[in-house]
């Protein structure tokens, strides 16, 4: 029997050998191809994905810039405003304490004339005002509630209301040496002080309360 005989047995084994090789082969080559695809088609997935989510975080940061940039911008808006109406109360108030010193120099300019003389009747003569007179006791009681003078009360000194008896009351009954012109004089200065002191109470109530 030749090599001939013998390969030409052989030749289904080598035959069979041979697609199972190349079926195995082309099994090999599908499984990279297709390992190769689904990595390609992984990556370009991963890296839309990920250019998505870039886009949507550098939208997001747009936002809250946008957002942060509003807020300070209406701050200092707000913070503008605020000064401004505080620098319009301040003027306001600098205008008040003004047009309160032209009133108190013009009544102050009025006193000597009305502690001048007085009529009895609208179609009586005029005369000398009488006189009047203000005890010391009266100038103490009025320069306390003023605060003038601070109040001194019995419980903090016990030994004045022992001494208010006829020596003291007799003090109190003396002349104080001041006339009518003195007291409106002296109202007429007070009575602005407490204008003005108003009129700051109002201007801060209006500044925390913001009108």
């Amino acid at each position: 029997m030749t090599w001939l005989n013998h390969l030409s047995k052989l030749a289904p084994l080598i035959v069979t050998i041979a697609l199972v090789v190349g079926w195995n082969l082309a099994i090999e080559h599908w499984k990279s191809a297709a390992y190769e695809k689904g990595y390609a088609k992984a990556t370009d997935e991963g890296a839309l994905a990920l250019e998505k989510k870039s886009g949507e975080y550098q939208q997001l940061e747009l936002v809250r810039a946008q957002a942060a940039e509003a807020s300070a911008k209406a701050a200092t808006k707000r913070l503008q405003e605020e000064q401004a109406r505080n620098n319009q109360l301040a003027a306001d108030l600098a205008e008040q304490r003004r047009t309160h010193r032209q009133t108190t120099d013009r009544l102050s300019g009025e006193i000597a004339r009305v502690n001048d003389l007085y009529r009895k009747a609208l179609d009586a003569e005029p005369e000398p005002l009488p006189a009047c007179v203000f005890t010391r006791g009266w100038v103490r009681v009025y320069d306390e509630a003023t605060g003038a003078r601070p109040a001194v009360s019995e419980a903090a000194d016990p030994g004045r209301a022992a001494a208010q008896g006829a020596e003291s009351q007799a003090l109190d009954q003396l002349d104080a040496g001041i006339g009518r012109t003195e007291v409106l004089a002296h109202h007429v200065h007070y009575a602005e002080q407490c204008r003005n002191v108003a009129d700051q109470l109002d201007a801060l109530i209006d500044a925390v309360e913001g009108h």
